[in-house]
């Protein structure tokens, strides 16, 4: 493998950009936001410390004064709930495509330039935008980007283009773990993901759609906004994501979360398994296991070493006869430009 320094100035804008996600409460007329509440709890005391020392179980009546000390441990909390006679929510956002994939946004080395962008040209000839955009589609059909509100009933993924002649569809959101579309839906998806194609390839400035997300859980129950992640300790122990709408607080949903979501398409890492995507990411982390699994020293599996060797990636992709044969790694280095960011490498002071 022929490697190449990484220019000290490279970067792509992301071709994906979520909206913040708004909780409604879904009623007869026009659906109602949801306001995020507060309330104090006496959480339970249960870490392994409070028993333990140094593996050892502590004295009884040093684990009984802390058990019974309930004043230890009161919360002040932000929650979310439906109306006690609503049992049905609606979670909306909307996700813009971009071509910014198609060259760097900034690079100061002109042949590194033009690999990159002899490298997407050939990924475009070859119909590789396509198999990511199915990818892409496929999470929201699963209703990935719900995270903890996917559990409950009478799941409809209603979408519309506000900017584009397509016909409203409703989608029945089905539980999937591999990014792939289901084969009696293609048909409906065809033209949504025409959208993007279209849009990664740079045939439109743009493609916008609107997901509407209805999910029935029971009345008065527990909605899940994104958690803000505080700086400063302060007197509540969670706090959670709240936007204005028409100058009220209403709960939400983080657009890093609903993208991180929606690019969970990574299943070509070694030691994957297809229905175990991560997002994408130039180092994909599972966070579930606390690994890092894609490392220069685990096959050079990670962007940055495919980014030191662009013109294999290109060959590659050259001899590929069509989108089913181009190698993974290829979608991979694709999705990771898409995904954009600050992909520059050392300048030579700290080389040295």
């Amino acid at each position: 493998m022929a490697t190449k320094k990484i220019p000290t100035l490279l970067n792509y804008t992301r071709s994906i950009v979520p909206s913040e996600g708004i909780f409604y409460a879904k009623s007869e007329k026009e659906p109602i936001p949801l306001a995020v509440g507060e309330k104090t709890v006496l959480g339970t005391i249960a870490s392994y410390s409070n028993v333990y020392t140094r593996d050892k179980q502590k004295s009884e009546d040093v684990i009984n004064k802390e058990m019974m000390a309930g004043g230890n441990n009161i919360q002040r909390i932000d929650v979310c709930h439906l109306p006690v006679d609503c049992d049905t929510f609606l979670l909306r956002f909307t996700l813009k495509f971009l071509g910014n994939s198609k060259a760097p946004e900034a690079c100061n080395d002109e042949g590194f330039h033009e690999e990159l962008l002899m490298l997407s040209d050939l990924y475009r000839k070859k119909g590789g935008y396509r198999v990511l955009a199915e990818r892409y589609f496929a999470n929201l059909l699963n209703g990935r980007f719900l995270w903890r509100n996917r559990y409950g009933t009478n799941r409809i993924l209603r979408l519309h283009a506000p900017f584009d002649e397509i016909a409203d569809t409703v989608f029945p959101i089905r539980d999937f773990a591999e990014p792939s579309i289901p084969a009696d839906l293609m048909a409906e998806a065809a033209p949504w993901i025409t959208g993007i194609v279209h849009a990664f390839e740079g045939e439109i400035p743009h493609f916008v759609l609107q997901a509407d997300t209805v999910v029935t859980i029971g009345a008065g129950q527990e909605v899940y906004p994104s958690q803000e992640f505080v700086d400063i300790k302060g007197n509540k122990s969670k706090t959670l994501f709240s936007i204005k709408l028409n100058g009220e607080d209403v709960a939400g949903m983080h657009s890093q979360k609903i993208g991180n979501a929606i690019r969970t398409i990574d299943n070509w890492y070694p030691g994957a398994t297809p229905d175990a995507p991560l997002a994408v990411d130039p180092f994909t982390v599972n966070k579930r296991k606390g690994k890092t699994v894609r490392l220069p020293e685990r096959g050079k599996s990670d962007f940055y070493s495919y980014l030191k060797d662009v013109p294999s990636l290109a060959g590659a992709i050259e001899a590929a006869p069509d989108a089913a044969e181009i190698p993974d790694e290829a979608h991979y280095f694709m999705s990771v430009l898409i995904r954009g960011g600050v992909f520059s490498g050392e300048s030579q002071k700290k080389q040295g």
